[in-house]
């Protein structure tokens, strides 16, 4: 019996696959990483977000979860200090991650509640749709002063209409309401690297099945970042 026949015979296809997945995205992270810094717009799978947000996060100590909600997406994130920022109270006070700091706070407020590079990462998970352009850019004028190394968001590549979605059940519908759409060349032109993850949101996406539908063509989303020059990259 070979190696491979004495693992399928032992292991699940089902976490076999998995794994592959993993590998595959992790790979995938890497070389659009590459791409990115090397001043290209990369592209990824929809595997390779979650190891292309603890690729951004390993050389950082601090991180700053902006529109945190329940602070899911700080669950990976690899530094020691770990802060989530959200305006609804009621996300934070069922927050998943009890280690991390809640503050309850609007986005627009970081300068007010943080000195320039306070911390290491800024990171603005499906955070930046929720506000109009203009205070859009200034809640990312404010975060890449916050920030010392590195600004990471991610959002929706064009319109998603969102309206009357709270995805927690906790009175937040209003906050969760998309005010903005974004391309590649909106963030490129604020300085941004950005890397496309292809056809990321699809019918498993109960918001994408009532914004489309559930026979819709899937759609991109976007990662972003910003980095200062001290971080060596």
């Amino acid at each position: 019996m070979s190696a491979r026949s004495l693992v399928r015979k032992v292991v699940p296809d089902r976490l076999l696959a998995t794994g592959t997945q993993l590998t595959l995205g992790r790979q995938a992270a890497r070389a659009a990483l590459a791409d990115a810094r090397r001043g290209e717009r990369a592209s990824a799978p929809p595997a390779a977000l979650r190891p292309l947000l603890k690729q951004l996060a390993g050389d950082c100590h601090s991180a700053l979860d902006v529109g945190t909600g329940q602070m899911q997406s700080l669950v990976d994130v690899p530094c020691p200090v770990r802060i989530g920022l959200d305006a609804h109270r009621p996300y934070l006070e069922h927050r998943r991650v009890p280690g991390a700091i809640p503050v309850n706070a609007s986005a627009v407020e970081l300068e007010r509640l943080f000195v320039p590079g306070a911390v290491d990462l800024v990171q603005l998970i499906d955070v930046i749709e929720h506000f109009d352009r203009a205070d859009a850019d200034r809640v990312l004028e404010q975060a890449t002063r916050v920030a010392a190394r590195r600004v990471v968001l991610f959002t929706p590549r064009g319109e998603f209409p969102q309206e009357d979605v709270d995805h927690f059940g906790l009175g937040g519908e209003e906050l969760q309401r998309h005010r903005s759409a974004w391309e590649p060349e909106d963030f490129e032109a604020r300085g941004f690297r950005v890397i496309v993850m292809r056809e990321f949101h699809g019918p498993g996406n109960p918001a994408f099945v009532a914004a489309f539908g559930a026979d819709a063509p899937r759609v991109d989303a976007l990662l972003a970042f910003s980095e200062r020059a001290r971080s060596g990259t």
